[in-house]
């Protein structure tokens, strides 16, 4: 099969590889659609601690069941939709409830979504992937693991349906936090970045889009997603007296951010920075992309083919569109 290989950072190669053998419980997928995202870009820009190099890239998914392992919860001519990994429900993070920090849950996580055909172990196949209703195009049911990572983020938070909440950085995360607050009722959404086309699509999705250099006032909650160190150490300045600081975007490993103690102590301003998901957030964003009122269609910014992976990575650096759709 043909499949998308990230070399090491800067460099991808459409590579023939074989098709993979599902065994007891695995489900093998033909993939109809995987979607780019933000952890693919650093990963393919500087590389990633989570994705090996060299080795199959990707992790958004959708596709058909092409065959099934003895067990396996699905039969072939199945479409189902998924997200990479699936917690242990035994070690010590996942007895306390913090699935998203299950001790294996990234090392058995599967990657290799930008290929024809995409093997999902059985602990995913049996928890985190799922049938897909014939009218949510394969595309939009690829966006449910990032989906599932706001939906965390939301869970984490413990925002107040009166917040004023402030989003920073339009991208793919950035407007899907709009696009989920606006979903839930909140009135008082504000995106602020530098991105003129995306901060229009935030608007579109019912946020006050505001450029970063225009940037004033504090707010109930505020949520940072960009993964600048920069950025997260600003960010405090937008909090109000007792408010929340969600620092949902990665910054490079081995940075380090400052912040101002007084501020943080004496204002009380709550801090948080979620990370992953588990499985009560991989049915909370299922339920929203099964509602078709929830449209994230205007993140999909075209399909590519995989020979034209490198140029999307270079389109996605330079700011231009949000997500790209390969169809493998």
């Amino acid at each position: 099969m043909r499949a998308l290989v990230l070399n090491e950072p800067g460099c991808v190669s459409v590579n023939q590889v074989a098709v993979p053998d599902p065994g007891p419980g695995e489900v093998l997928l033909r993939v109809e659609a995987a979607t780019t995202c933000g952890t693919d870009l650093k990963a393919y820009l500087r590389g990633h601690p989570q994705i090996p190099m060299p080795g199959l890239f990707g992790h958004e998914y959708s596709g058909v069941v092409e065959a099934i392992g003895e067990g396996a919860p699905f039969e072939v001519g199945d479409a189902v939709m998924g997200v990479h990994s699936a917690p242990c429900f035994e070690c010590r993070h996942c007895r306390r409830g913090q699935e998203n920090l299950c001790e294996t849950v990234m090392s058995t996580k599967v990657l290799g979504s930008y290929a024809e055909y995409l093997l999902i172990p059985a602990r995913i196949a049996r928890v985190n992937v799922f049938r897909k209703p014939d009218w949510l195009p394969f595309e939009r049911a690829s966006l449910l693991e990032p989906l599932a990572c706001v939906a965390h983020g939301v869970e984490s938070a413990r925002l107040d349906p009166e917040d004023d909440v402030l989003v920073i950085g339009p991208g793919a995360v950035g407007l899907m936090f709009v696009a989920v607050l606006r979903h839930l009722g909140f009135a008082n959404v504000t995106l602020a970045g530098r991105n003129a086309e995306r901060l229009a699509i935030g608007a579109d999705f019912g946020a006050r889009a505001v450029p970063l250099a225009e940037l004033a006032g504090v707010y109930d909650t505020v949520i940072e997603c960009t993964g600048k160190v920069e950025v997260w150490e600003r960010s405090l300045d937008f909090a109000r007296r007792g408010g929340r600081l969600v620092l949902f975007g990665g910054c490079p490993t081995g940075t380090s951010a400052s912040f101002d103690t007084k501020r943080l102590h004496y204002d009380q301003i709550d801090v948080t920075s979620p990370f992953h998901f588990g499985t009560h957030a991989v049915r909370r964003a299922r339920t929203w992309l099964l509602d078709p009122s929830f449209d994230l269609g205007a993140l999909l910014s075209g399909e590519r083919s995989l020979d034209e992976a490198a140029a999307v990575f270079a389109d996605l650096e330079a700011g231009r569109g949000v997500k790209y759709v390969f169809r493998p």
